[in-house]
């Protein structure tokens, strides 16, 4: 009798596994409308740096919901950024199971606007009224588009995107001198504080499309409006000849006011720090999926930097700038001009090769030229994080590399 319940569970778990199995399992390797791509990025290295992730990052509170530390040194705890990237990363893997225990984490700590609060101790419940952060949101919204792809059975995926995307046009912008400017949280920020890292042009393009797709033509026209007008600010900001970016700016470019700066990524509102280091990375899923000229031009801006000698340079108006030395003397903090800041007394700032910034700038090549690509992503495949934020980003950056970040519409 027993053999025969095993038997009869294990028929009814095969059958929920083929009515869930993968449309797009992984790898796809497609090739992008747009941009250069090189094989440098593979399956092996990808799935290699997946366990890894899972091993380490990975956190079960119970049989249904699992959270993403931030591994090695503070396990205790998970912020919204962590779950967001998670379910974009197991979504794009195929990996249904661990896809629905983050969501199920994510849906048990959201607030009344209907964003995640963005940091938990532990596996800590409800709603702590500490507020969202716009980028775990807009990227968990992204990340159920992508499920609702990849596993279209599943109607679940579709109905939490459309609340989510609705949650974050009414809670998460603000109209600034005529312009739709992303606020940094629900409840935080606003015309005179906004961080650009935060911006992802690909994804307002690609909510719009799915409004419109529901029928939901107001809402459309405002993710397009968005769509235009986060270039605006961005290129404000960005340094003429480098392209780098302040981490925290207002919605003319200039410093911010009202900020916390004790949010500001391991060093300056105005620095190119582990905030700012992911611009390229939002801006390069723009370019290869719509081929937006304005992102391709950023992009290239941006590999100019870090093609150009370390050493100081000169403008037409004598301004004075410095190059990033190529992709392999990469550090991971930046004055916007260029100039490496270096913290004499941590490890950090200015001295590491970390991919955090490695990564994202590799992906800046792709608007480039096929040598420049083989060259970056050859630098990118020859790293490893062993930190909870640049092994996330690093499996991010890698995916979209390799033709695995595909758009879900």
């Amino acid at each position: 009798m027993m053999y025969k319940t095993i038997i009869v569970c294990g028929v009814f778990i095969c059958s929920v596994y083929n009515l869930y199995s993968q449309a797009f399992p992984f790898p796809q390797n497609k090739q992008y409308p747009y941009g250069y791509m090189s094989k440098a990025i593979t399956p092996a290295y990808i799935q290699k740096n997946y366990e890894y992730w899972k091993q380490h990052a990975v956190y079960m509170c119970n049989t249904h919901e699992a959270r993403i530390m931030k591994f090695p040194n503070d396990n205790q705890t998970t912020v919204s950024e962590g779950i967001a990237y998670g379910m974009i990363i197991t979504a794009y893997m195929g990996d249904k199971q661990l896809f629905d225990n983050l969501l199920n984490y994510y849906s048990a700590r959201t607030n009344c606007r209907g964003m995640m609060n963005w940091i938990y101790k532990d596996c800590e419940t409800g709603d702590n009224k500490k507020n969202g952060a716009t980028d775990a949101d807009i990227d968990i919204a992204f990340a159920l588009l992508v499920a609702a792809k990849q596993w279209p059975q599943d109607t679940r995926y579709k109905q939490k995107a459309s609340m989510v995307i609705d949650s974050l046009q009414k809670y998460c912008f603000v109209v600034c001198n005529g312009e739709i400017i992303q606020k940094p949280g629900d409840d935080f920020g606003g015309c005179y504080c906004t961080n650009l890292s935060y911006y992802s042009p690909g994804y307002y393009k690609i909510f719009g499309l799915f409004k419109k797709q529901e029928g939901n033509l107001n809402a459309y026209s405002f993710w397009e409006k968005a769509y235009f007008d986060v270039y605006s600010t961005l290129l404000k900001n960005a340094h003429p000849i480098t392209g780098l970016v302040y981490a925290w700016t207002n919605f003319e470019g200039k410093d911010p006011q009202n900020c916390y700066y004790e949010v500001t990524g391991s060093g300056t509102y105005n620095s190119y720090q582990y905030d700012a280091c992911r611009t390229p990375w939002r801006i390069t899923m723009d370019y290869v999926w719509f081929g937006n000229e304005q992102a391709r031009d950023y992009l290239q801006r941006i590999s100019r930097f870090v093609q150009a000698p370390i050493y100081a340079q000169y403008d037409s108006k004598g301004t004075i700038w410095y190059g990033g030395g190529g992709i392999q003397n990469i550090v991971d903090s930046y004055w916007t001009n260029g100039l490496r800041r270096i913290n004499p007394d941590y490890a950090d700032w200015g001295h590491r090769h970390a991919i955090a910034f490695v990564g994202s700038f590799a992906l800046a090549s792709m608007a480039t030229n096929q040598s420049n690509v083989d060259i970056c992503m050859n630098e990118l495949s020859t790293l490893q994080a062993l930190r909870y934020y640049e092994s996330s980003l690093g499996l991010l950056y890698s995916l979209l590399a390799s033709g695995n970040f595909w758009n879900p519409l």
